[in-house]
């Protein structure tokens, strides 16, 4: 019995024992220590790093929180690389936390560039000399080095970075090593998938064109990826607007048969074309949602007193305005039209909730795949009229709230006319004054008016500009200009925030002088009113063809300007009173020239109508342009001046064509029995007008002896002959007319072809003249560059039709701007 309670005793204690090694065991074990060493000079101090670890002495150490805080360690992006030791004492766990810090970048190289500069390559690399070494910025500069060679035509070059560490120094250097592959040309473009349309429609779409001549000389054969991915947006574009709205595009797949050429096979799926099934309307009273249909016959105009003139109107303008209607194709723009039109239908009768940006207009679509049919429900909450409470103009610092108010076509207690409202918005950006302009409601204690708040953001209007040029007539000059848009007469020392505009200009060259001062009160007594003061002086001296003669102008210019009921009608008057004529006229110069050398007093008085819808003055490619100008001059001669020109823009078939008509004719007739000064008559020739021939060169002429004089050796005089020349002295009757067709090549670049032709005769109201062909005539060709200091033109043409005094080789025409103004 003692044995056996021996032998419990003893297994009792080895478990005991066992058990409390078990629990020693499974204590944790705790940090005795942190250490941090660094490799190579310290970049941040150690009280930084601490501050980031949360592992502290005394916790339980756990490896995985370590890892957590090298992470935070990482997050800070001070260093490039950290280690962390554990060493086990009896006291705990020793952690040595080993930090390298981001070494300061030296340099930065690239190696295998040839296409590319290293200047551009630096440019587009963000990781810079000086700052730290961070490789997830090199991985990025790298990403954009490749996108640079493939938006070149260079899609299979090898980019990566390699990087050199200079422990000790905390220094490092990268460099780019670049493989550039050959340029890859375009082989061959093809499409899987289109049966409604020939892959010639499609590739002109894309703009991505088939290997040839002018696929050479533009650059058009290069693939580029860039130019790929717009391609294909204009293909969804394309589809979706010819009502294909399922349309998309399977892959885009290339194929290169050899380092330098590649095939693009773009695989499509065409989907069903849809067409507007029916459209029904929810919670509309008063919309005439008859003028919808397809088949609508407003019938005749009414007369503007009748009591259906109005409706006439609506339902005319809404039948316009609303494209897409039943039996039509279905496309996003044609729903945005259509959705536009409600919006200003009910705009414009002050129920601005109605739009689409609010759940007051919503639109069900209801696709049908079997018809290929979309049903359109219009679902409408009138709601109720508003009125306008008051205008608050917020923004404006320098600009007077009344040139603004002037502007607005709405007034405080009217109707809120959103069509009106854009309207004033449009004037406002118009001007010219401010970088953002924005129209909108905001609501009042008042039932039923709303306050309208334009918001505005005002812009610099001054301007200083200085530069050079050079064309065929004026041949080199230089210019300094001052301008300013948002003029103050009255309001000094800044002069700024009346709404008037003022110009000063001097300009100086080998062939001409000018001096121009110019100022422009839009809003003159109160009304849209338009009072232009200019006073000027120029001296031109290529005027004449052989140099026979200085043309000198100074005057000063009074005019009144305003639209006449509609802002495409513009009329004008103005008076002048100018000091003109010639100086420095040899005594062998025609009697055209030689009886009007010195000056003349001339007061001109002048009215003008002109009718303009271009789309734009700089390259308009839809309206047109006529004006119709008269001037009477009294004074030391007395004469009158017609002239009736028209201007005409078309788009061409492609996008970016622009085919542009012109059409002019003008006399000049003296009042008395004197003649009009040659320097008052019309001539023809050169950039503006006919383009193969020398500037004034068609038109009458008069002969003259000029002496050649021969010299011996020591300078002195031995024999005179006469010489016979021709001098242009202008006509009082002219007409011409152009046709030019202009495409885009590349961007910035346009490419013309042009056809010109007109004559000058010698008498007023005559079309005839002795020894004339009749007509001259050019034919040419020339280049459009849009360059960042303004538009040149450079112009080739070749006289067909031209007198004996004129050469029948080409000329070279160039100037500035797209347009010609005459």
């Amino acid at each position: 019995m003692k044995s056996l309670l021996r032998r419990s005793g003893l297994l009792a204690l080895v478990f005991l024992l066992s058990a409390f090694a078990a629990t020693a065991q499974l204590a944790p074990t705790t940090v005795a220590r942190i250490d941090i060493k660094h490799v190579g000079p310290a970049k941040v101090s150690d009280e930084l790093i601490r501050a980031n670890i949360r592992v502290r002495v005394g916790d339980p150490y756990v490896r995985s929180a370590v890892d957590d805080d090298v992470k935070n360690l990482y997050g800070t992006g001070f260093f490039y690389n950290i280690q962390v030791t554990d060493d086990y004492t009896d006291q705990g766990v020793v952690l040595t936390y080993i930090i390298q810090g981001k070494p300061r970048l030296t340099s930065i190289n690239f190696e295998g560039n040839k296409k590319f500069s290293v200047s551009k390559l630096s440019k587009k690399v963000t990781s810079k000399v000086g700052q730290p070494l961070d490789e997830q910025k090199l991985f990025s500069d790298v990403q954009e080095i490749k996108k640079m060679y493939l938006n070149a035509g260079y899609p299979q070059t090898e980019v990566k970075y390699t990087v050199s560490i200079d422990e000790n120094m905390g220094t490092g250097s990268a460099t780019f090593e670049i493989k550039e592959s050959p340029k890859v040309k375009i082989e061959s473009i093809h499409f899987v998938g289109n049966a409604a349309f020939p892959e010639s429609k499609l590739r002109k779409i894309v703009k991505i064109h088939k290997p040839g001549l002018f696929g050479s000389l533009f650059g058009w054969r290069t693939f580029k990826q860039d130019k790929l991915t717009e391609g294909k947006e204009k293909l969804y574009d394309f589809y979706r607007e010819k009502g294909y709205l399922d349309f998309d595009i399977q892959d885009v797949q290339l194929t290169y048969p050899n380092p330098a050429r590649v095939d693009i096979k773009i695989i499509i799926t065409e989907g069903k074309q849809y067409r507007i099934g029916k459209i029904t309307f929810e919670g509309t009273t008063f919309l005439p949602t008859n003028a919808i249909s397809p088949t609508f016959d407003p019938g005749p105009k009414p007369d503007k007193n009748s009591p259906n003139y109005a409706t006439w109107v609506e339902e005319t303008r809404l039948h316009r305005g609303f494209p897409m209607k039943v039996g039509t194709l279905f496309t996003p723009n044609g729903m945005d039209a259509d959705i536009d039109a409600i919006e200003n239908f009910y705009g414009a009768r002050g129920y601005i909730d109605v739009t689409r940006s609010s759940r007051n207009l919503q639109v069900l679509r209801v696709p049908n795949v079997e018809t290929g049919t979309i049903d359109l429900e219009f679902q409408i909450d009138e709601g109720q009229k508003n009125y306008i409470e008051k205008i608050d103009i917020r923004g404006n610092v320098k600009t007077k709230d009344k040139v603004i108010r002037r502007e607005l076509s709405v007034t405080p207690g009217e109707v809120f006319d959103m069509t009106r409202v854009k309207l004033s918005r449009t004037r406002l950006d118009n001007m010219q004054y401010f970088s953002k302009v924005e129209a909108r409601p905001e609501p009042t204690d008042v039932p039923n008016r709303k306050n309208l708040v334009i918001d505005l953001e005002e812009k610099s209007t001054g301007n200083f500009s200085v530069g050079a040029g050079f064309s065929s007539v004026d041949s080199i000059v230089g210019f300094a200009e001052v301008t300013q848009g948002n003029f103050d007469l009255f309001n000094p020392p800044t002069f700024t925030g009346g709404g008037q505009k003022f110009r000063t200009r001097i300009q100086l060259g080998t062939q001409r002088q000018d001096y121009e001062i110019s100022f422009t009160e839009p809003w003159f007594l109160g009304h849209k009113l338009a009072l232009g003061v200019d006073l000027y002086r120029r001296e031109l001296d290529f005027q004449s063809v052989n140099s026979l003669y200085n043309e000198q102008r100074t005057g000063a210019r009074v005019s009144l300007t305003r639209a006449l009921g509609s802002d495409f009608l513009i009329g004008s008057v103005s008076t002048t009173v100018e000091d003109a004529g010639i100086v420095d006229v040899p005594y062998y110069a025609p009697p055209s020239i030689l009886d009007e050398a010195g000056n003349k007093i001339l007061f001109r008085f002048g009215g003008s109508l002109a009718y303009d819808t271009r789309n734009s003055t700089r390259l308009p490619d839809h309206g047109q342009r006529t004006e119709l100008d008269a001037e009477v001059v009294t004074g030391d001669a007395q004469f009158y001046k017609l002239e009736l020109s028209t201007d005409w823009y078309f788009k061409g078939p492609f996008d970016g064509h622009v085919l542009e008509m012109v059409a002019k004719a003008g006399v000049v007739s003296s009042l008395g029995s004197g003649n009009v000064p040659f320097y008052e008559r019309f001539y023809l020739g050169g950039l503006k007008t006919l383009r193969g021939y020398e500037y004034r060169g068609v038109g009458p002429e008069e002969s003259y002896m000029y002496p050649d004089v021969t010299y011996d050796t020591n300078g002195l005089p031995v024999s005179t002959n006469s010489i016979t020349a021709y001098e242009p002295v202008g006509g009082n009757t002219y007409w011409f007319a152009s046709a030019e067709y202009s495409l885009p090549l590349i961007e910035r670049l346009r490419f013309a072809t042009f056809y010109d032709i007109g004559m000058v005769y010698p008498d007023s109201y005559s079309f005839s003249s002795s020894g004339s062909t009749g007509f001259a005539d050019d034919i040419g060709i020339g280049l459009r560059i849009d360059l960042p200091i303004g538009p040149l033109r450079l112009d080739y043409g070749i006289p067909i039709n031209h007198d004996k005094n004129t050469g029948g080789s080409g000329r070279f025409q160039f100037g500035v701007g797209y347009t010609r103004d005459f």
